[in-house]
């Protein structure tokens, strides 16, 4: 019996080491669930308080901020001005045509939008390049695009062939 007794004490011993390792991951799993929680809050508040610093910043450019925050919101501002151009462009390629006023996607060939009935204009990507982009960004080979048709063209104009 003193083996069985022996074995007995051995599985309540392993069961209890079991029990104690089995607590700590738990407590481990929780407390890295809470900190990945915090973490991505952290993140959120960020770019909260980033979105709110560059809305700020467009209402009142001269608004006086530290010389690294400035420079981050002018390069929000670049960027955001590369990524409309970008979306122009590919919206061009795409063939899909957009109401300069409300935004409202109308069909290739309209001379008007159906939303808002604004006369649509004729524009190439060169045109939108040097109007839309700040002068740095515009590159050689960006200023020498085709002249491609973006916008209908106006009554007095006649479609490129």
């Amino acid at each position: 019996m003193n083996i069985l007794n022996k074995m007995k004490q051995g599985m309540l011993d392993s069961t209890k080491a079991i029990k104690e390792i089995s607590s700590d991951v738990t407590e481990l799993t929780k407390l890295k669930i809470n900190l990945s929680k915090d973490l991505s809050k952290i993140d959120g508040l960020y770019y909260d308080l980033g979105k709110t610093m560059y809305a700020s910043f467009e209402k009142n450019p001269d608004i006086k901020l530290d010389e690294d925050v400035s420079s981050a919101l002018i390069e929000i501002k670049t960027t955001l001005e590369r990524i409309a151009q970008s979306e122009l462009k590919i919206e061009s390629l795409k063939g899909i045509i957009k109401c300069e006023q409300c935004g409202y996607e109308v069909e290739e060939h309209a001379k008007y939008c159906s939303n808002c009935g604004n006369k649509l204009t004729l524009l190439t990507l060169e045109e939108i390049t040097i109007k839309d982009l700040p002068s740095e960004t515009i590159t050689q080979e960006e200023s020498s695009i085709e002249q491609e048709v973006i916008y209908e063209e106006t009554d007095e104009e006649k479609k490129p062939e």
